[in-house]
C-alpha cells in the first residue's frame, strides 16, 4: 500500500463540522414541523422522501420493498447536530422520539436492525443522552438479528422474513454495517452468542464478497439448507460484474469496525484491501460515482458512499498497530471528506447532497440520504475529536491477535 504525499489541513476538516451542526440546526427545524412517525429516507428536489417508522419490508406488486430502514439515522444526525453546535434542541427532540423505534425491534423482516439501533439507541447511550432503559430495545433488536443467521452458509440472511422462500438465503455487503448492534450488544450485555454470530458473518463475508482485484459483490445467494454458494451478484449496482460504490465502502467500514472488534488480521486485511481499492479510484476533487464502472461524467454520484468509505479510512487510522499506517489511512480519510463535499452540500433539505439512493430503481438519484447525513456526520466528529472512539465504536476496541 503506498503513501498519500500529505495528510488533509485539519482546518478545511474543522470547518466543515462547524458547518455540519448549523445544516443539522436546519434539519432539526424542519422536523419540527414534520410528523414524528415520519423520518428522511431519501430527498430529490423538492426536498425529503419521508417513510412511516413502522414501514417493514415486504413483496409487493411491484417487487420486494425494504420498507423504513433508515428512521435511526435521523436520531444519529440530531446527537452530532448537538454536539457540533452546542444547542442541545435536536438532541432534546431525537430523545423524545427513539420511543417510536420499540416496535422495530421484533422485526424479523430485515437484516438492518443495526442501522435502526446502532445511530438512534448506541449511540445515543454511549454519549450519555439516553438513560439505561432505553437500550433495552436495542438488545431486543440485537438477538433478533441474530435468528437471521443461517448457520449452514456461517452469514446472515439479508433480504425478507426468515426463511421466506423468495428471499431465503440472501446476504449482502450491507450487512457488515449492521454488525455493529451486535458487537455492542455483546459487549455490554454479556451474550456471547452475538459475537459469535457477528465474528463468523464477518469471516465468511471476506471470504465471499470480493474479487480476486479487491473490488466486491453486493449480493450472495446461498442454498439456505447445505450453505453452498450459489451465485454472487448485485440488487443496487450496475451489473452482476459491476462494483457498487456503496457497497466498497461499506465492506471498508464494516471490516474496519469487525477488526476494532475482535482483532483479527483476517478483518483488517479484508477492510485494508476494499478501501485502498476504493481511495485510488476515487475523484480527488468530487463525490465518487454511484457504480465505479458507470465512467459517464453525467451519470449519477454518491457521496454518501464516500462519507462511510472516509469513516472507514479513519477507524483505520485509529486502531491499527503501525503508526505510518494509520498516519497514512487517516490523511486518506480527510481527502476523502473533502473531495466528497465538493459542490455536495446542501442548503436545502438534507444535508450532504449529490447522493444516490437506487440508481437501477430511478430512487433519490441527486440528492441527500438517510446514511450519507449520518455517516458523513460521524466521519468528521471523528476527524475533529469531537468524539471518543469508544463511544463510536460502542465498546473498547481489540487488540491484534492475528
Amino acid at each position: 500500500m503506498g503513501d498519500i504525499e500529505d495528510t488533509a489541513p485539519t482546518g478545511d476538516i474543522a470547518e466543515l463540522w462547524r458547518g455540519y451542526g448549523k445544516a443539522g440546526l436546519r434539519e432539526y427545524d424542519a422536523a419540527r414541523q414534520r410528523d414524528e412517525r415520519q423520518f428522511p429516507h431519501y430527498s430529490e428536489a423538492d426536498g425529503w422522501r419521508t417513510r412511516d417508522v413502522e414501514d417493514r419490508s415486504s413483496h409487493g406488486d411491484h417487487g420486494y420493498e425494504h420498507g423504513n430502514w433508515t428512521a435511526g439515522f435521523w436520531h444519529g444526525v440530531m446527537w452530532l447536530t448537538s454536539l457540533a453546535s452546542g444547542d442541545p434542541g435536536p438532541r432534546e427532540l431525537a430523545r423524545h422520539r427513539t420511543g417510536l423505534l420499540g416496535a422495530r425491534a421484533t422485526d424479523t423482516t430485515t437484516h438492518d436492525l443495526g442501522f435502526l439501533f446502532y445511530p438512534s439507541i448506541v449511540l445515543g447511550r454511549r454519549l450519555g443522552v439516553l438513560p439505561d432503559q432505553a437500550a433495552n430495545d436495542a438488545h431486543t433488536a440485537a438477538r433478533t438479528l441474530t435468528q437471521r443467521f443461517m448457520e449452514p452458509a456461517q452469514l446472515l440472511q439479508a433480504f425478507g422474513p426468515i426463511a421466506d422462500h423468495r428471499t431465503a438465503g440472501t446476504s449482502t455487503i450491507d450487512t457488515m454495517m449492521n454488525l455493529p448492534l451486535l458487537w455492542w450488544s455483546a459487549s455490554v450485555g454479556g451474550d456471547s452468542r452475538l459475537h459469535d454470530v457477528a465474528r463468523r458473518h464477518a469471516r465468511t463475508s471476506a471470504r465471499l464478497f470480493f474479487r480476486p482485484d479487491g473490488s466486491t459483490y453486493h449480493l450472495l445467494h446461498v442454498d439456505p439448507v447445505s450453505g453452498a454458494l450459489l451465485r454472487r451478484g448485485t440488487f443496487q449496482g450496475d451489473s452482476d460484474d459491476s462494483c457498487w460504490s456503496r457497497g466498497q465502502a461499506w465492506a471498508g467500514c464494516g471490516f474496519a469496525w469487525a477488526y476494532a472488534a475482535t482483532g483479527e488480521s483476517e478483518l483488517r486485511d479484508a477492510a485494508e484491501r476494499a478501501l485502498e481499492w476504493f481511495y485510488t479510484r476515487a475523484p480527488k476533487s468530487e463525490p465518487v460515482p454511484w457504480d465505479f464502472t458507470d465512467t459517464d461524467p453525467s451519470s449519477p454520484r454518491d457521496a454518501s458512499a464516500g462519507a462511510v468509505a472516509a469513516l472507514g479510512c479513519l477507524l483505520l487510522g485509529r486502531i491499527l498497530d503501525d503508526e505510518r499506517r494509520r498516519t497514512t489511512w487517516t490523511g486518506r480519510g480527510c481527502q476523502l471528506l473533502l473531495a466528497n463535499t465538493a459542490g455536495a452540500l446542501l442548503d436545502r433539505e438534507g444535508i450532504l447532497g449529490r447522493s444516490s439512493y437506487s440508481v437501477p430503481h430511478r430512487q433519490g438519484l441527486d440528492g441527500a440520504v438517510a446514511w450519507g447525513d449520518f455517516y458523513y456526520g460521524l466521519a468528521l466528529a471523528l476527524a475533529v475529536d469531537a468524539i471518543p472512539l469508544a463511544a463510536l465504536l460502542g465498546f473498547d476496541h481489540a487488540g491484534t491477535t492475528s
